[in-house]
């Protein structure tokens, strides 16, 4: 048996619908809309932050891999000359016998402090500025190419194209 009538449950929802239909109209704060537009900026601002090298496109990562790996025979190359010319100011200098004459571990604070202050006054002010530089640069293009891929590969939306 079941006990639901259809009639009642059609009157029920008849006087449901008329009561509610009384009711004043319910309105939102006129500062809703300016809050909720301003939170969905925000969320998708922090989601532009978010995005890392993980969730770009294969062919990006790829890339910039790809860039990363050609720059390391150039620091590879870069790092046995300046060591071979190393070594040869070190045997010209009289320093290479404060690296191997370390006896205590104190001794060895105190070497390696007269070594780098030795070292310092020895490679010339341009090797060092040109070291910075061509390091610099070598970050800023990869940077730069990582930012170009990133942003010609994402959708631009309508607000930012108007």
């Amino acid at each position: 048996m079941n006990s639901r009538n259809p009639l009642h449950e059609q009157q029920l929802e008849r006087l449901t619908h008329q009561a509610l239909r009384q009711l004043p109209p319910c309105h939102a704060p006129a500062s809703l809309e300016a809050r909720v537009l301003r939170e969905i900026e925000l969320r998708a601002a922090a989601q532009q932050r978010g995005i890392g090298i993980a969730r770009w496109p294969a062919a990006a990562r790829a890339l910039l891999i790809a860039a990363c790996a050609l720059c390391v025979p150039l620091v590879w190359m870069l790092v046995a000359r300046l060591r071979g010319h190393m070594s040869q100011v070190l045997a010209d200098s009289g320093v290479a016998h404060v690296v191997q004459g370390v006896s205590s571990t104190s001794h060895t604070f105190l070497s390696l402090g007269n070594l780098a202050a030795r070292l310092a006054h020895l490679i010339p002010q341009d090797w060092l500025l040109g070291g910075l530089f061509i390091v610099g640069a070598v970050y800023a293009v990869l940077i730069a190419l990582g930012y170009l891929l990133l942003s010609s590969t994402l959708p631009h939306s309508k607000a930012h194209s108007a």
